[in-house]
This record gives C-alpha cells, structure tokens and sequence, in this order.
C-alpha cells in the first residue's frame, strides 16, 4: 500500500509538534531545574556572605538569571521561539509525501528527499504526530493528514523496519 500526502503545517500543528518532541528529550529535568538550583544556591551565598549588593554579586546574579530563567520556562518559550525560525522557511512550503514499503519520498519547492525506511534512526508515533528520525533530522507527519488504515500500515513499516536492524 502506497500513502500519498500532501501537508501545509498550521502553527498549531508546528507547536504540537515541538512540544511532543520536548517531552520525551533526554536529560530534560537536568537542562531545566540544575540552572535554577545553581542560581539559588550563587544568590543564597552571596546574600550569606553579605556580597548580594556588591557589583559582582548583582553582576552575577544578573548573568545566571539570564541563563537559568528561560531554562526553566523553557517548556513554554520553545514552541513559540521555534515557530517564529519555521514561519520565515518551513511553513511556507506545501510538502508531499509519497510513503509505500520501501522508502519515504517528501518534495517540496526546495527539491526532493528520497529516505529508504533502513536510513531512519527511528520512528516516532505520537498522540498527534509521526516523527521519521533521520541522522540529521526528522520527517513529520501531522496525524490529522492519516486515516487508521495508514496509520496501521505506517506502524508495520516502522516495525518491520525496526526487526531488520
């Protein structure tokens, strides 16, 4: 069976994704809450000590706040920040999709990417999407664009990718 898409992202759809992604990113906690605790435990000293006022404590304090405050809302500025980069080049574009047993071929303005299924460092399913990891990136395919039926045969493929490497 042959899968033949054609997909213009929506922002939401972009963020749904990105969000889906950050969720199951490796060492998450550790980017998002050490920062924080770094500038908890700086700021603590520095006030312990009485050096908060001084001009390399406040210089400090300000510099890992920089740093560490975004890390920490980092699960709500990332979609929106990655959204504003797609807008100026990836959702312009309209891409479609061509996907039967042996590879996955998406074309868009910008030329055609031919992926056979053994390339792929994995396949991701997701409540809203499917993600098709390449070495240097992912394919995505928003699960709104697939019936259950493809759906069904994409996870064979996946799987039976899977079993051969």
């Amino acid at each position: 069976m042959s899968i033949e898409l054609t997909i213009k992202y929506t922002d939401a759809e972009y963020k749904a994704a990105i969000k889906e992604k950050m969720a199951v990113m490796p060492n998450k906690n550790l980017h998002t809450y050490l920062p924080s605790g770094i500038l908890f435990i700086v700021v603590s000293a520095l006030y312990y000590f009485n050096f908060i006022f001084s001009w390399w404590g406040i210089a400090t304090t300000v510099i890992l706040s920089i740093y560490a405050i975004p890390c920490l809302l980092g699960d709500f500025l990332m979609p929106s920040i990655a959204l504003a980069f797609a807008k100026k080049k990836k959702l312009q574009d309209t891409y479609h999709f061509k996907i039967d047993q042996d590879r996955i071929e998406r074309s868009s303005e910008k030329g055609v990417l031919t992926t056979k299924w053994e390339e792929l460092t994995s396949v991701d399913f997701f409540p809203s999407n499917v993600f098709f990891n390449l070495p240097n990136g992912s394919m995505l395919v928003p699960n709104s664009y697939l019936s259950s039926a493809e759906l069904e045969v994409l996870k064979s493929y996946a799987a039976r990718t899977q079993q051969k490497n």
